[in-house]
């Protein structure tokens, strides 16, 4: 068991008789302790040898380990297990326990520790938990119906644990609080809009792909270009610049009309063609500046437009197919476009004569009280009233009278420099700039003792479930209920998690979490090489389409409240023509995903899907160590250990040149040191049973530089033999609690918003053992997540109780 780093000292006989956190007693049946025997000669027998006194392999002994040891250092035996399951340790290539001796190993050391008695998995740390950027997003949306960019707006979000809503990772300084300031003050006039507002500029670029299919959310008839949506922030007119399309010095392509279409909320509002003959026969005459002259027509397209949400289109109306005549075949899937233009990008200005301002799902969501409507009511009085709904959303609480006091004087200071809404504006900044928005916190229970359990209150209840499945504020029927304390009543809360799951908003689960827990930020550093992948670069880069197909799928899973063991077996996915092409699927035609049985099992579940594939390779080739560590660390919840100093890289330069060796051919010159060869054992197997997939995720036979056809076999570390991804997928599944324990793991960090530690694995293990008599169902597992101690329940700290008392 290496890599392990505590040591355990020896421990005397009497030990093994008498433990000192009272988990073993000489009261147990015998049975019990030759059960303790029996697993202690294991340790002995296959264990002791590396770590010894002498060797001390990894800085751990278990020379002299009794049953009391468990209880004295379970931190150790957490690693301990974790890496036993994984069958990582022993190390391959030494001598190996049958695979029930192991299992029952590590039963009797789980049940073991599950008994050690301990409160620590209660937290009993006070910290303030920041909005992160999505946070924030989605906080601003529910609460003023506005859709803003955090990323724009905040600075980004450091990560604890591949997780970016950890409380303690999310800390602040003074120039965050800038931003947060800067950033409530724009979604403060976004929300209201402005009827005097200057005019000020959008750049809307479209994604990577080809522009020959229906974009979703166009008119139908139109191909390609591109949807923007946009707040405008007043009525008046507005303006369009489209990028160039007719380029190049000989003015090539111009021979083909493409009729360009913008629309304004699908309608028409502004009609052109580019190219055809009158533009070819004016370039074969004129040359010098006629391709300016075809390109003034994209350029101050005029338009008007009333204050709030849009969608702007730039597109162009279909044409038939027709085949290309270029003499060299494109290296696109499914043929380039080299007859037609697309769309770039564009530039939207305005407004130029601002006329005031219309009606907004934002503005009729703030100014529920208007004193220019209602004669009734002073301005202060509907104040007053807007701000006391607002405050009690974003505040995720019933607000008092010092919170109205404090966003009345926001009321104001506005008011005096321009008027009723004005002072709305500034009470908005207010809002979204306090602390009681920005940040959630927890109060200690009073009249309780250091170390001493409580649950948390209601209200806290609502803010921590809404963020955990919705990522976003609770609505008001959950407000309601914790204010009335009733969220917390068993029935209650089963009730309203299966509402909340049921609700569009839980989508978040499956684009937020989903891509944490499987480290898909690193699909933004893996840039495919366009020299080796011409199919899958530069404006054919498939990432943003993967990150789409891996969201619908996971989102699918949960929604249906499947077995998560589906997100490894399960036999369809969401394709678009582009993705289907890239699989080698030719009957799914146009942009727009949608729900495809696969008839090639190499393509069900995670492992088949290209957003894994990709992050877990190098942009010009694949790397079986890197997808084999994604296995061990992302699926079954073994992170491998780190590699020694000095190890060098593979020679690259081998690759393609002189001596087209493969990928497998390098790693066994790599392998070959012993250092190297007890994890690359473990890994490189897992890693190798995916190398029919190409680093783009494109399955492929043989190996493009050496020719040969491509060996996918190995042999796992407890003997399997396994050839291609059924045979891997079938060995993980042959373990289902271990998968499904990852997942938990990784779902209760994600729900806690803290750092999983080795005193929440008991509770991992009871989630995963209560939900199998459930079929491993979704909404078992988040109902498990939410009745958890970890979710519900905190301990008095012993410092604040000190500091108190001072």
């Amino acid at each position: 068991m290496r890599h392990i780093k505590n040591s355990i000292p020896r421990i005397a006989v009497i030990g093994a008789v008498v433990s000192l956190a009272g988990v073993f007693t000489v009261s147990r049946p015998s049975q019990a302790q030759d059960s303790a025997d029996a697993q202690l000669a294991t340790v002995k027998q296959y264990c002791s040898g590396c770590h010894s006194d002498k060797l001390k392999t990894g800085g751990v002994s278990f020379e002299g380990i009794t049953a009391a040891s468990i209880a004295k250092d379970p931190e150790l035996f957490e690693k301990a297990v974790r890496k036993l399951r994984g069958r990582v340790m022993p190390p391959p290539g030494a001598k190996q326990p049958e695979g029930k001796a192991v299992d029952s190993l590590v039963s009797w050391l789980e049940d073991s520790l599950d008994k050690v008695p301990s409160q620590a998995y209660i937290t009993d740390s006070q910290v303030l938990h920041r909005l992160n950027r999505k946070e924030y997003e989605n906080a601003v949306r529910d609460l003023l119906l506005v859709e803003v960019n955090g990323a724009e707006l905040l600075p980004q979000d450091d990560t604890a644990q591949g997780f970016d809503n950890i409380a303690s990772a999310l800390q602040v300084s003074p120039s965050f609080i800038e931003q947060y300031v800067s950033a409530a003050r724009n979604v403060a006039v976004q929300a209201l809009g402005k009827g005097d507002a200057r005019a000020q500029g959008w750049t809307f670029r479209a994604p990577s792909g080809n522009q020959l299919t229906h974009v979703p959310g166009l008119p139908l008839g139109t191909r390609g270009g591109i949807l923007a949506k946009v707040d405008l922030p007043a009525d008046g007119e507005y303006r369009i610049n489209i990028a160039d399309m007719a380029n190049g010095l000989w003015g090539n392509q111009l021979e083909y009309e493409n009729p360009v279409v913008v629309t304004l909320d699908n309608k028409v509002v502004y009609e052109t063609v580019v190219g055809g003959e009158a533009d070819t026969k004016f370039f074969d005459q004129v040359m010098n500046g006629a391709l300016d002259r075809v390109n003034a027509r994209l350029k101050n397209i005029k338009f008007q437009a009333t204050a709030g949400p849009h969608k702007i289109g730039v597109t162009f109306r279909r044409q038939s197919f027709a085949e290309s005549d270029d003499q060299l075949q494109m290296f696109t899937p499914g043929g380039g476009q080299d007859r037609s233009y697309r769309v770039n990008s564009f530039q939207l200005l305005g407004p130029f004569d601002a006329r005031g301002l219309s009606s907004t799902p934002s503005r009729d969501r703030i100014l529920t009280c208007n004193p220019a409507k209602d004669k009734t009511k002073t301005p202060e009085a509907c104040a007053k009233e807007i701000f006391s709904t607002l405050a009690k959303r974003a505040y995720r609480r019933p607000v008092t009278s010092d919170d109205i006091a404090e966003l009345m004087q926001y009321y104001a200071d506005g008011a005096k420099e321009g008027g009723f809404e004005s002072g709305i504006r500034a009470g908005i900044t207010g809002t979204l700039a306090s602390p009681f928005f920005l940040y959630r916190g927890e109060r200690v229970a009073a009249g309780l003792k250091p170390g001493e359990k409580y649950a948390i209150t209601d209200l806290e209840l609502a803010s921590k479930l809404s963020f955990f499945l919705w990522n976003s504020i609770p609505d008001d029927e959950l407000l309601d209920l914790a204010a009335r304390n009733r969220l917390s009543e068993p029935a209650t809360l089963d009730k309203q998690v299966q509402r909340m799951l049921a609700d569009p908003r839980s989508k978040t689960l499956a684009s937020d979490f989903v891509p944490q827990w499987l480290d898909m930020k690193r699909l933004d550093d893996i840039v495919p090489d366009s020299d080796v992948f011409p199919y899958a670069s530069g404006r054919m880069d498939p990432r943003q389409d993967f990150r789409t197909e891996l969201t619908l799928f996971a989102d699918s899973i949960f929604r249906e409240d499947r077995n998560v063991l589906d997100l490894l077996r399960a036999s369809h996915t969401y394709l678009n023509e582009r993705i289907a092409l890239h699989y080698g699927i030719t009957d799914v035609k146009g942009d727009h995903f949608r729900r495809v049985e696969l008839k090639d099992s190499v393509r069900w579940g995670l492992l088949g899907k290209g957003a894994i594939l990709m992050a877990a390779a190098y942009p010009n080739r694949t790397s079986p160590v890197l997808r084999g560590s994604f296995i061990l660390n992302h699926l079954q919840g073994v992170p491998p250990a780190n590699p020694p100093p000095g190890v060098p890289a593979l020679n690259d330069k081998d690759i393609g040149t002189t001596k087209a060796l493969t990928v497998r051919q390098l790693m066994a010159a790599h392998r070959a040191s012993p250092t190297c060869s007890a994890c690359h054992a473990v890994m490189d197997p897992l890693g190798f049973a995916l190398e029919n997939f190409d680093a783009t995720g494109m399955w492929r036979d043989k190996d493009r530089y050496a020719g040969t056809v491509i060996d996918s076999a190995g042999e796992l570390p407890d003997g399997t033999a396994i050839k291609g991804p059924d045979d891997l997928r079938k060995a993980l599944l042959s373990r289902p609690d271990q998968f499904v324990q990852t997942f938990v793991e990784n779902l209760l960090t994600y729900s806690m918003g803290r750092t999983h530690e080795y005193y929440d694995m008991p509770t991992v293990r009871k989630i995963v053992r209560d939900t199998a008599a459930k079929d491993y169902k979704f909404s078992a597992i988040v109902q498990a997540v939410v009745n958890s101690e970890q979710f519900k329940m905190r301990r008095v700290p012993q410092q604040l109780v000190q500091s108190a008392s001072k």
